[in-house]
């Protein structure tokens, strides 16, 4: 019985172990995925694009809301003439817009209001860079804040609607080894779908996007 047992464990610490690996792998791989070429930040304009997610149904910030903004935050470069944040999020869910409730916990982190811009209309991935684009022109270096797999589609969705605006993406602080360990997989796991949907039905600059995240 204790062999059964010791040998169910192991089986067991094998299959948490490959399910980790599959979360922590897949992100650190597309963390410096489709990047540009910028200039050297230092004295040069830079500008983050914090991608929005739902907030819970009573309106409290969701974890990915959270995990989101700290990368947005820490992703500042101190070296930046400029630096601003554009949190972009429609109120997909509830009254408050993603990307208010992604501002108010930017604040929370330390993060000047003077450095926050709204774009409070974007409903998916694809709205987020297409309406974002005005507010990127300007930018010397560009940075996609969220989680790595899904900073990576959002980095490929700004080359394929502005290839020029693309040279300048430089990588976000958004892979840290462990962080938010139980998230990475299913996120994994959820991008994977959703590559294998574009790979079969792609987006152009021209075409609808859906209403999803």
């Amino acid at each position: 019985m204790n062999r059964l047992l010791k040998g169910a464990l192991g089986a067991l610490g094998m299959v948490m172990a490959g399910y980790l690996a599959v979360g922590e792998i897949s992100h650190a791989w597309a963390h410096r995925r489709d990047l540009g070429n910028p200039p050297p930040v230092a004295g040069r304009r830079e500008v983050i694009l914090l991608l929005g997610y739902p907030s819970r149904p009573d309106g409290s910030p969701h974890p990915l809301q959270r995990w989101r903004a700290k990368i947005a935050a820490r992703s500042i470069n101190m070296q930046a003439a400029s630096s601003q944040i554009i949190c972009s999020g429609a109120a997909v869910r509830g009254e408050r817009s993603e990307a208010a409730v992604l501002a108010d916990l930017l604040r929370d982190l330390g993060v000047p209001a003077s450095q926050i811009v709204l774009e409070e209309q974007a409903r998916s991935t694809w709205q987020n860079i297409e309406f974002a684009i005005p507010l990127l022109q300007d930018a010397d270096v560009i940075k996609v804040a969220s989680n790595s797999l899904h900073a990576w589609r959002a980095r490929r969705f700004l080359a394929r609607q502005r290839p020029d605006l693309a040279k300048r993406l430089a990588a976000a602080d958004d892979y840290r080894i462990g962080e938010c360990w139980w998230l990475k997989t299913p996120l994994a796991v959820y991008e994977a779908v959703g590559q294998w949907r574009e790979w079969r039905h792609p987006r152009l600059p021209d075409a609808s996007p859906p209403s999803v995240a």
